[in-house]
């Protein structure tokens, strides 16, 4: 469970930002626009530090949810060209990873919004704008995303739902440096040019994002290093007892001639057994726990990645199996000190 979690929360911010989200910034343009200020503003986009520039209609849509009583933000974003926007967002399905292409007559909305509003493929929302107009949508397709809620469309799927001109508003602006510092001064150049009234930056959701899960990271070790502590006491005190108790056939064997690892694994071979039974079992509970963690952990806004990677298990399972392994060699050498005529003279 906990390797799990660290995977999870890791993982989203290198694919959100990586493979789905690749745009640093979007910038809303200014409402009256002259010539000049256009001019200015392509000319920044034409710059070598600028790699993609992608003109997109904007909107922020809410959603009211009547089991939370809350409202959700939804991004709704519409590019003036569907052929370069993939550049700048690359819709997928999160477990296939088909790539999803904008249809004419629907949206393609995120997971986690999907998941709230509990709908599918074929299903219809309805969605209000700022001015408290309410858009209905029919959902074409499901795509990954982690963090945010967005909805996205081409523009003859835009002109009909909501009865509107398509006309762009924002440009999502990706580039070659994708440090803060850089972000930052694109963003100062682009809003001086009078053109851009609001620039939003993805550099400070990753900063945050990693800072985040830089902190979890200590906890989840923490929390490791507690289970494997655990699992040392539990071995050892139930190894310790079973010596104890069985010190006569013990010692009888060593009697008998058998050898001290035959006298050892006489012993511990139960201890193996139930621990290979326990790291079976730990399996199922661990990833039920695991997922039923992930799910409810997140806000409404995000969305943590459920799935459970090859090397969860395999760390999952070292960590007791080095652990049963060091006692064996503790048990061993707890064996061969035995007193065998003590033992045997002892009273029941």
């Amino acid at each position: 469970m906990g390797f799990g979690i660290r995977d999870s929360l890791q993982v989203i911010g290198n694919i959100q930002y990586s493979a789905v989200q690749k745009n640093d910034v979007i910038a809303l343009k200014s409402k009256h626009v002259t010539k000049k200020e256009q001019n200015e503003l392509d000319k920044i986009f034409k710059e070598k530090d600028i790699t993609q520039t992608n003109a997109v209609q904007y909107q922020q849509l809410t959603k009211h949810l009547n089991q939370s009583g809350s409202t959700e933000n939804i991004m709704m974003i519409a590019p003036k060209s569907a052929t370069n926007f993939r550049k700048s967002i690359n819709l997928r399905e999160r477990q296939s990873k088909k790539k999803l292409a904008l249809p004419n007559d629907g949206v393609i909305i995120s997971e986690k919004l999907a998941t709230l509003l509990n709908v599918k493929k074929g299903s219809t929302i309805s969605l209000k704008n700022s001015a408290g107009k309410t858009y209905h949508f029919k959902v074409k397709g499901i795509c990954e995303m982690y963090l945010g809620h967005y909805i996205f469309m081409n523009q003859t799927e835009y002109t009909r739902a909501t009865g509107q001109k398509y006309t762009a508003n924002a440009y999502l602006i990706t580039m070659r440096n994708h440090q803060p510092q850089e972000v930052n001064r694109i963003s100062q150049k682009l809003v001086k040019t009078a053109a851009i009234e609001t620039v939003v930056s993805n550099s400070s959701n990753r900063k945050i994002w990693g800072s985040y899960t830089g902190s979890l990271n200590e906890v989840i070790f923490i929390l490791i290093l507690i289970s494997g502590m655990l699992a040392v006491v539990v071995i050892y005190n139930l190894t310790d007892i079973n010596v104890a108790k069985r010190i006569r056939e013990l010692s009888a064997i060593k009697v008998l001639c058998f050898y001290d690892n035959e006298a050892t694994m006489y012993i511990y071979r139960e201890t193996i057994i139930l621990s290979a039974l326990g790291i079976i079992v730990g399996f199922g509970f661990g990833w039920w726990l695991h997922h039923f963690i992930i799910t409810s952990l997140p806000p409404d806004a995000a969305m943590f990645d459920p799935n459970m990677y090859p090397l969860n298990f395999v760390f999952s399972a070292l960590i007791p199996a080095i652990i049963t392994a060091a006692l064996a060699i503790v048990v061993h050498h707890k064996t061969k000190k035995i007193n065998m005529l003590d033992a045997l003279s002892s009273i029941v």
